[in-house]
């Protein structure tokens, strides 16, 4: 889907952005989902790739049993923080998601400058992988005076008691004679008579 095709069909720009938007915030958590799912393929097979290279050169080197002991309980520990490693990488990028889509749905024009004034030390994902220690922050920013460049402008619905009420269409008195015509009070002011 792209903002072309959907002009083509004879949508107007408001409509397209709209149609944009609701297909971003379909597609952004199946984004999300691919990302984490190629981060943790990759993990695993560089970690099998290494695992079966070590395993090889050690038949290879044939090393007596307290050496191929030694080297094994080696090999098990780099292992053990090679599983750390991609843990800690995935749940990296499983937080920036998060974040991400965070920020585009708090009306964020451009998540990464966004996100670089945030504390990214306080950012956490709890146990159900929902996005802690961000909405203070996006308060904080909301709040700051360049605010209007960060985010969206706030919903024309919102607006404050003291505007304006502008009428669009068609005059808000369009009988001043009160149900007499013109015509009525001009021949009766003709006559001498007042209505």
């Amino acid at each position: 889907m792209n903002p072309e095709a959907l002009k083509a069909l004879g949508l107007n720009d408001e409509q397209v952005k709209g149609a944009m938007a609701l297909y971003g915030k379909d597609l952004n958590p199946l984004k999300e989902q691919v990302t984490s799912l190629t981060t943790e393929r990759d993990a695993a097979k560089a970690q099998v790739t290494t695992v079966t290279g070590q395993l090889d050169q050690l038949q290879k080197d044939h090393k007596s049993d307290s050496e191929l002991k030694a080297e094994i309980d080696k090999l098990k520990e780099a292992n053990t923080q090679a599983e750390k490693d991609a843990a800690a990488q995935l749940n990296q990028v499983k937080l920036d998601s998060a974040t991400n889509l965070a920020l585009l749905q708090s009306g964020a024009l451009n998540a990464k400058a966004v996100t670089a004034l945030l504390n990214k030390d306080a950012l956490k994902l709890d146990d159900k992988g929902n996005l802690t220690g961000l909405d203070d922050q996006l308060k904080a920013l909301k709040e700051a005076d360049d605010s209007k460049f960060l985010f969206k402008a706030a919903d024309p619905a919102d607006k404050k008691p003291n505007s304006p009420q502008i009428t669009t269409q068609g005059n808000p008195n369009a009988d001043p004679a009160n149900g007499t015509s013109m015509v009525d009070k001009i021949a009766a002011r003709l006559a001498g008579k007042t209505i």
